[in-house]
């Protein structure tokens, strides 16, 4: 099974929260060895299959969803949202989310700032203050003006939040932006409304020791065993137009394979030489379509070559297909090809 669908794994103090990357469930492993099992099979995520990132603070761990990016986002559109797991196995939800942008988290919730603040290095006033909310495991929220952009938060257990905010616009040199930062404890009480960076003593950032603290919190990927517990979302809600336009975004992906750029002669010509007689034809019905895309190549002259994408996941949301032509082209160019002994009734797999 590939990598990106096993266990994304953190620690919290001596515990471990396993988190699935492709289903609605996380294993708790106590000190004690016990495992309880979460999950939260009817979180609503839209139409659009999503990427989860797992964040550990002292108080659980958060799994954070976003809809995987896509050429025309108002194809099957998706939902952001975030599950608490704590040390209990118990469930909170704060979702939806929005667009809002992911700060960090720490013992007092999810932290995020307003989608429309600006990153942009020349509109300094977007770098002298900030406006979070921060979403708690129980769902309940706090706003939080601050006179600094915050860079970053990571939790520091009982001493509360490890805070960094931006001292001063980003500044361009000749080996690109320099951002400067500081760092301070935020305790782990009731968050003020107002936060004044400026009234509290500030220490500059240690690079190296902030990636090993950061490095901490980092997932470790594990792979899922056989036995393993399992869990499965509700069947996602896709109207008939959602799913006729996700089936149409992939085939167009691979539409102009034999045709995919101009060269000096001025003749269409694949990307990658010797690519020819190509067909895009759409297999099953919702969930399970797919498309499979196969032609002939001198890598496998006596037979086809083909590939073939799901176009939903599990839960039958819409799986972009992001430059997988691309991807396609670059493992012919660069033969990262299974041997042509794998072959089956003419027919190679890739």
């Amino acid at each position: 099974m590939p990598e990106e669908y096993g266990w994304q794994r953190i620690r919290v103090g001596n515990a471990t929260i396993s988190v699935a990357a492709d289903e609605p469930i996380a294993v708790v492993r106590g000190p004690d060895g016990r495992e309880r099992v979460a999950t939260w099979p009817d979180l609503d995520l839209g139409a659009r299959a999503a990427d989860a990132t797992v964040l550990s603070t002292s108080a659980g761990g958060w799994v954070v969803y976003r809809p995987q990016e896509a050429q025309d986002e108002a194809i099957a559109p998706g939902r952001s949202a975030a599950v608490h797991v704590r040390l209990d196995a118990s469930v909170g939800f704060a979702a939806p989310l929005g667009g809002a942008q992911l700060i960090g988290a720490t013992a007092h919730g999810l932290w995020l700032r307003d989608p429309a603040a600006s990153s942009d290095p020349d509109e300094a006033d977007a770098w002298l203050r900030d406006n979070v909310q921060i979403r708690s495991a129980r769902g309940a929220s706090h706003r939080m003006s601050v006179d600094r952009r915050i860079a970053w938060v990571i939790d520091a257990g009982a001493s509360g939040a490890r805070v960094a905010v931006h001292t001063e616009p980003p500044r361009w040199s000749p080996r690109g932006w320099i951002y400067a930062t500081a760092e301070f404890v935020l305790s782990p009480g009731p968050l003020p409304a107002e936060l004044r960076t400026q009234d509290r003593p500030l220490r500059p950032v240690d690079d190296a020791k902030i990636m090993t603290a950061m490095s901490a919190l980092v997932p470790q990927r594990v792979p899922r065993a056989e036995d393993d517990p399992r869990a499965s979302w509700r069947p996602a809600s896709l109207r008939t137009a959602d799913i006729a336009a996700a089936v149409t975004a992939v085939t167009d992906e691979f539409a102009h394979l034999d045709r995919y750029w101009t060269g000096p002669s001025e003749d269409p010509a694949p990307l990658v030489s010797g690519l020819s007689e190509p067909r895009v034809e759409v297999r099953g019905e919702w969930p399970a379509t797919r498309v499979e895309v196969s032609f002939r190549h001198p890598y496998f002259p006596e037979g086809r070559m083909r590939r073939v994408l799901r176009v939903f996941d599990a839960a039958g949301r819409f799986a972009p297909p992001l430059y997988a032509s691309v991807h396609l082209m670059e493992d012919l160019a660069t033969g990262r090809l299974p041997t042509t002994g794998t072959a089956v009734d003419g027919v190679l797999d890739i």
